[in-house]
């Protein structure tokens, strides 16, 4: 292994007995929140199948897929531009936004981490503020994040409050002087107060700002749609405010059809914060007037070409594999010393430009499987780094451990060696911290007791053998036969072989299943369900009425004493300052999770669903859909307009729980949402 960086920075982290436990409370509750969500899918292994396939699909077919993206980028007039290493990419991404000018806003991008943008940019003469509440927790503390889903999970409620009066003036409470400790309650409430504080700081370089910087989580090479998921807001406007975007991206977000969303969306929220659905999903396919994307290779490419290991790329950055991870959950994201932490960062990194740096990674992992269980996309990351271990053993790593496993391997040979030296090893265990290699070993792991009795007496007693003969062994089953069904009744959490990661040959298209024509009254019922319950404290309203006169009076009511220039709509002009109002149609309402689809004209007009207090929708019964797949299916098959689409999908107001986990609404978007569903026609603009 390499000089021992991760052993080191592991031990100091292990040390911190606060860093662990906030890092497996965090954890901890993703995991059950998701397990009870995935218990109520039932195709969900299904869903995982599809997504593996679609994905490997969309590697083996990256060249044509790529061209694709980028002919139908261009002729919307955006700029498309391959970045081999990340010196390039940060080079051209800082020169793109010095053109715009000196401020800049950036979403949370595992990609630009993965380049150190943010020095670039700031070395280039640029303000940049990251907009992600997380990760300006983690700027502002002048560390990295450390998690891909919740960059400031290592940090208490204490911790940022004291960040946020030393660099933002914000008062603390006393406790938090004190001594740190106070009741849930009152964490709570102080994590609320945090997160309005930070709402109200960064609305200004929002409004300020001349380039908004992003990632994507997929680029869809048919239409040439970025999809951007997220809960907080901040996409939205760092993508509609400023003048500029610049799209930051690994050259793997390729994905081949609009349809293939239907089920990788389906997926990510799950995954990543345990929602059905994100808050917020862009679907950018417009004619933007100053776009610019810059795809990064890195090493993917030659990923690409590896047969053990190209699967990796099929990994859609949810975090459900460091939620899982053990190893994880007690060194936090830090200890590993790159851009993407915990069992994905322990394969990739190693692999994307890396080098020998992180050769050590792999060998940081207990091999249990539980990021193999968790991965959507159906990745053996246990196999993986596995493989990754024998490679750099075949390369002379690891020589340390050499003498000792081929000692250990030609005692498992033979069943007298083998319990002669769990003999020696009883005698001499208390004495093996003594010997250099054993004291080396055991800086980060226990030798275990010697159990009294072995599985070997065990089974002598049973079948009434002496010590000299060796039981039969079980019979094995061939490596290629296919793994049984699971039991009915069986936990989606329990471990499940993924499908065989050959990666070359990958099941054709598999489209969503037809659904009924027109909403069935189940459906309308459902999305009633699901919305009303994406404002636990009242956040959200449903209103259903049978003729337009009586919806129009619920609307005067709601406007009563309301200034006309405090009531927005989309085909209006912005004042680009909060609104109280902002009244929209809808494209679609989704009952599966309770979302609405919003059909825009352009960027600005988003800004009547985004800038504003209170998001009043008016509806038609007719526009609910049941399920995204349906959903996709439907905007898949709609030719595009000339100056392309802007689609988006908001499943109730803002949030964001970067602080301890804790729910908080708003944060950059809406504190409010109002769906009006009338049976007769309502227009918005009257």
């Amino acid at each position: 292994m390499t000089a021992g960086n991760l052993r080191r920075r592991a031990r100091a982290a292990v040390a911190d007995r606060g860093l662990g436990d906030k890092v497996h409370r965090a954890t901890l509750r993703t995991v059950e929140k998701r397990a009870h969500l995935v218990a109520g899918i039932p195709d969900w292994e299904e869903l995982r199948r599809r997504a593996r396939a679609l994905r490997l699909e969309a590697l083996d077919r990256h060249d044509e897929l790529l061209a694709t993206f980028r002919r139908t980028l261009e002729a919307r007039g955006a700029t498309v531009t391959l970045a081999g290493t990340p010196e390039e990419a940060a080079a051209l991404v800082a020169r793109l936004a010095r053109e715009a000018g000196r401020r800049a806003v950036k979403s949370k991008s595992m990609t630009s981490e993965e380049i150190g943008l943010n020095a670039a940019l700031e070395a280039a003469g640029l303000e940049v503020t990251e907009t992600d509440l997380g990760e300006w927790i983690v700027q502002l503390a002048g560390q990295p994040p450390s998690h891909i889903t919740a960059p400031a999970i290592h940090l208490g409620v204490e911790d940022v409050a004291r960040l946020l009066r030393d660099r933002a003036g914000v008062e603390l409470p006393a406790w938090v002087e004190r001594d740190g400790t106070a009741p849930p309650a009152e964490r709570e409430a102080l994590a609320r107060e945090l997160s309005l504080a930070a709402r109200r700081i960064l609305r200004e370089r929002f409004l300020a700002a001349e380039v908004g910087i992003t990632g994507a989580n997929f680029l869809v090479a048919e239409s040439g749609t970025i999809v951007l998921v997220e809960n907080e807001g901040n996409i939205r406007l760092t993508t509609c405010l400023p003048r500029r975007h610049v799209v930051l991206a690994g050259i793997d977000k390729l994905i081949a059809r609009d349809e293939d969303l239907g089920v990788l969306l389906r997926l990510l929220p799950v995954s990543a914060t345990a929602q059905r659905q994100s808050g917020y999903v862009s679907l950018l396919a417009d004619r933007h007037p100053d776009l610019h994307v810059v795809l990064l290779d890195n090493g993917r490419r030659r990923l690409m070409d590896d047969p053990e290991q190209r699967d990796l790329l099929a990994c859609i950055r949810c975090g459900a594999c460091l939620n899982a991870c053990p190893v994880y959950r007690c060194i936090g994201g830090h200890a590993y010393g790159g851009a993407y932490p915990g069992p994905l960062g322990a394969a990739l990194l190693p692999q994307l430009g890396g080098g020998g740096r992180f050769s050590d990674l792999p060998f940081a992992s207990s091999l249990c499987g539980a990021c193999t269980d968790a991965c959507p996309a159906g990745i053996p990351l246990h196999e993986r780094l596995l493989q990754l271990r024998a490679r750099l053993v075949r390369a002379g790593a690891a020589r340390e451990l050499g003498t000792t496993l081929r000692a250990a391997t030609r005692a498992m040979h033979d069943p007298r060696r083998l319990r002669r030296a769990l003999r020696l090893y009883r005698l001499g265990r208390p004495l093996l911290g003594l010997l250099p290699l054993a004291r080396r070993w055991s800086r980060s792991r226990a030798f275990p007791p010697a159990p009294r009795r072995t599985f070997h007496d065990e089974w002598a007693d049973a079948r009434g053998r002496s010590h000299g003969n060796t039981p039969p062994s079980p019979p094995r089953t061939p490596a290629h036969d296919p793994a049984p069904p699971p039991a009915p009744g069986a936990s989606p959490q329990q471990h499940s072989s993924p499908p065989s990661p050959s990666n070359r040959d990958v099941p054709a298209h598999d489209p969503a299943p037809p659904s009924a024509p027109g909403p069935s009254p189940q459906d309308l019922d459902l999305f009633a369900l699901r919305f009303r319950e994406l404002g636990p404290a009242g956040e959200t309203e449903f209103h259903r009425f049978a003729r337009a006169p009586d919806a129009r009076a619920f609307l005067r009511d709601l406007f009563a004493g309301i200034p006309a220039d405090e009531v927005v709509r989309p085909e209006a002009p912005h004042p680009r300052r909060e609104v109280r109002f902002g009244v929209t149609g809808a494209d679609a309402l989704i009952a599966e999770t309770g979302t609405v689809a919003l059909s825009l004209a352009d960027r600005a007009a988003a800004l009547a669903s985004l800038l504003v207090d209170t998001h009043v929708v008016l509806a038609h019964p007719s526009l609910v859909l049941p399920d995204l797949a349906t959903y996709h299916a439907r905007r898949a098959a709609r030719p595009a307009a000339p100056g392309g689409r802007l689609d988006i999908l908001v499943t109730g107001p803002s949030r964001t729980a970067d602080i301890e986990k804790t729910l908080v609404i708003p944060a950059h978007g809406p504190r409010r949402m109002i769906v009006v569903l009338c049976d007769e026609p309502l227009d918005p603009a009257t």
